[in-house]
């Protein structure tokens, strides 16, 4: 009984080193794969600190030569009207003189037709001073003319010195773009379902303020801040429609119209989560997030989307592009179920 007792010991004291081997192992691979997630999420954070500084050059760049392309676009038109007004006074300047010379060419001293000579010599008198005048609108059209030429070449002197500087911002904000969306690949992976519900709600929502609060919100709170700080719009353009005002239906706004250049760069207003990133109905692709203290902003006419659903995006971090060929975003924020005036979170430009 003895023997059979000390090799049960011996087996169970065996089999418990085995376990406890395993547990250690278990122990390291956990210490391991936890070290792993907390590289992956510096990468992560990284990453969108990259993207946020990196989106605000390339908007900002773009703004810049969206301004130069449109300062060109108006001294070419100044040149073709100046060009024409100059030939036009030209061709009088060249009519008069021709005129001029053909009198002049051809004097008459005969005594009966002296009276006519002296009033043609004062209508010839007249003519000259009023081609000297002309001559002098010439010269100060030429230089007008040559003034715009130098600022046409200064303009698309600047704007070509932009463009490497542009391309080299742009391409680096394509691969953190690239970067992020591979982090994000385990997130696409759990929204089959989310994506299903938001399509169902989609097709019930009536207007994009219902589809709004259908998404859901973070929960409200005492403190009714956006921000701690005034932010800048999500895209950079200029408000044609304001808060409460009437819209050309009549209706009054529940939010800011933002008219842009075509495909400009749309960021995140402020840091949340992406609620809503689809179509809907009238308003092209939507982007809908979810801020701090009960907060939502609704974003419309995105021409193509860079952000998932349920990914958690920077202030500033660039969640897509506007339609090219509908360059006017819809911006509406909502806390709990009332529209707030964007004038009170927004700096603008």
């Amino acid at each position: 009984m003895f023997l059979f007792s000390a090799g049960y010991d011996c087996r169970a004291s065996s089999e418990l080193s085995k376990i406890n081997a395993q547990i250690k192992q278990t122990e390291q691979q956990n210490k391991k794969l936890e070290q792993q997630v907390k590289t992956s999420d510096k990468e992560v954070s990284k990453t969108k600190k990259d993207l946020v500084r990196a989106a605000d050059k390339v908007s900002s760049l773009e703004d810049k030569r969206a301004q130069m392309a449109k300062k060109i676009a108006e001294l070419d038109a100044q040149l073709e009207k100046m060009t024409a007004d100059m030939e036009k006074n030209l061709s009088v300047v060249s009519d008069s003189a021709a005129s001029i010379l053909f009198v002049a060419s051809h004097p008459n001293f005969d005594t009966e037709n002296m009276r006519d000579y002296v009033l043609m010599s004062a209508v010839m008198s007249g003519a000259a001073d009023a081609l000297d005048e002309q001559i002098d609108v010439a010269k100060q059209q030429i230089k007008e003319i040559e003034k715009l030429r130098d600022a046409r070449a200064t303009e698309k002197e600047k704007l070509d010195r932009t463009a490497k500087r542009y391309n080299r911002e742009k391409t680096e904000l394509d691969k953190l773009l690239k970067t992020r969306s591979a982090q994000n690949e385990k997130l696409k992976n759990q929204q089959v379902a989310l994506q299903k519900k938001l399509k169902d709600l989609s097709a019930r929502a009536k207007s994009i303020s219902e589809l709004s609060a259908g998404v859901g919100s973070s929960e409200m709170s005492a403190d009714a801040r956006f921000s701690k700080r005034k932010l800048n719009l999500p895209v950079r353009g200029r408000v044609v429609v304001r808060f409460a005002e009437k819209t050309a239906l009549g209706l009054k706004s529940d939010g800011w119209r933002i008219r842009t250049r075509g495909d400009a760069l749309v960021m995140a207003p402020a840091d949340g989560v992406v609620k809503f990133a689809d179509s809907f109905r009238g308003f092209g692709r939507v982007v809908i997030m979810s801020h701090k203290n009960g907060y939502n902003t609704v974003m419309t006419n995105l021409g193509n989307i860079d952000v998932a659903l349920g990914q958690e995006v920077l202030a500033g971090e660039p969640v897509g592009r506007m339609n090219p060929n509908k360059p006017e975003m819809y911006l509406e924020v909502r806390r709990g179920n009332s529209a707030v005036d964007p004038a009170r979170l927004f700096n603008e430009k």
